[in-house]
């Protein structure tokens, strides 16, 4: 049980950067502008990095997650991206194509649990505060601020039952600090907001880990609909529409 846990956890965390690369990739491929010419080398390029980002990905997954998914028969393509045929291999390719899809759902799973994992580890520590397992004692740290739009003295303050944020200084019109802000930790709706967390943690970090193992089965894996099935798929789709 701690086992399966500590994976589900590890799954999710490792996922995060990698799909955050990948979709920066992505995104610079897509939405980056700039010459045509070069954006359809990038693309080119990209979808045939993804024969090497699914073969990690699907390693990965096995690794922590202990499962078995199937790799895709290597190699993908036949020519360099820089052909006629290459291109056109690649421009075609449905395990490509859904490698591509792929990092859109890890990144929205993975962005997820993330959030959870990080407020959960601070509702560990703001109940740790409130419940008096450790008693600050008048805890304290002072910053100097010296921007265009604030200059003077930040302070926080943390006390047995409170978090103070002080501002003493000049800022501008267009600053938008408080002169000063007060958190009660030991407060009804505080402790309510770090059981929650704690909730999501025991209950939605499983079926979040789960459904991206299921991703990766099914858009990375043998899973997938394979090249030869959208080949005929278009060879069909194209024969009805000589017939209409």
């Amino acid at each position: 049980m701690i086992k399966k846990m500590f994976h589900d956890r590890l799954f999710i965390v490792t996922t995060f950067p990698v799909a955050l690369l990948a979709f920066w990739l992505v995104q610079m491929t897509f939405w980056g502008g700039g010459f045509l010419p070069f954006m359809l080398l990038l693309l080119l390029a990209l979808l045939t990095a993804a024969e090497y980002f699914v073969e990690f990905e699907i390693r990965r997954t096995n690794k922590i997650m202990n499962t078995d998914i199937e790799q895709p028969v290597r190699p993908w393509y036949s020519t360099p991206f820089w052909s006629w045929d290459g291109a056109k291999q690649r421009l075609t390719s449905s395990k490509a194509w859904f490698a591509i899809a792929y990092v859109f759902a890890a990144i929205f799973f993975s962005s997820i649990g993330v959030t959870i994992l990080v407020f959960f580890w601070l509702s560990i520590a703001v109940l740790i505060f409130a419940l008096g397992v450790i008693t600050p004692s008048n805890w304290s740290w002072v910053f100097d601020l010296n921007e265009q739009e604030a200059t003077g003295k930040l302070s926080f303050l943390v006390d047995p039952d409170k978090v103070q944020f002080i501002f003493n200084g000049t800022q501008s019109i267009d600053s938008e600090i408080p002169n000063q802000m007060t958190w009660t930790y030991t407060s009804g709706w505080t402790i309510a907001v770090c059981v929650l967390f704690i909730l999501l943690n025991i209950f939605v970090i499983p079926v979040l880990a789960k459904h991206m193992r299921d991703v990766v089965a099914n858009l990375l894996g043998t899973n997938a609909l394979p090249d030869s099935f959208v080949a005929k798929l278009q060879l069909w789709l194209a024969s009805r529409k000589k017939q209409s």
